[in-house]
């Protein structure tokens, strides 16, 4: 059994009991509503995403969870764009017009990535990552 409460950003907190139930319901701030839960089906990855409900106790908050989702696109593009940048002003130096476009148009797709069309449950947004960000933190785990 989990008792989860909203916090003041409307998000989830989650009160693990060890031992007596009635115990652990006085850490939940007072005059705060919570609800006890028997099971917890909570993606980590998407922690931010999950907002208290009155009646269900937990949902989801699909915006929230494409915001982010493009914000880890973002995370996992800047050292690609690094690497980039450092070929990019060899080209430039070696006069290597070809590829400084080669360069310049994967750039641009990384900064692309922020426009993909995210779809609506969580696993499907898990599945979407732009091939050019490389391997998914997501098939690691």
């Amino acid at each position: 059994m989990y008792i989860i409460y909203p916090q003041q950003n409307n998000q989830i907190a989650i009160i693990f009991p060890c031992g007596d139930i009635d115990s652990s319901i006085k850490d939940v701030p007072e005059g705060v509503d919570y609800k006890l839960i028997n099971h917890l089906n909570v993606d980590d990855n998407f922690y931010g995403a999950y907002e208290f409900d009155n009646v269900v106790g937990i949902k989801i908050n699909i915006e929230k969870a494409k915001t982010i989702q493009i914000e880890r696109f973002r995370y996992y593009r800047i050292p690609i764009l690094e690497k980039l940048d450092v070929e990019f002003m060899r080209a430039v130096e070696t006069a290597d017009t070809e590829a400084q476009k080669q360069i310049s148009k994967k750039k641009q797709q990384l900064r692309d990535v922020t426009t993909t069309e995210l779809p609506n449950t969580i696993e499907t947004i898990k599945a979407t990552w732009p091939e050019i960000l490389g391997r998914s933190p997501f098939l690691d785990k």
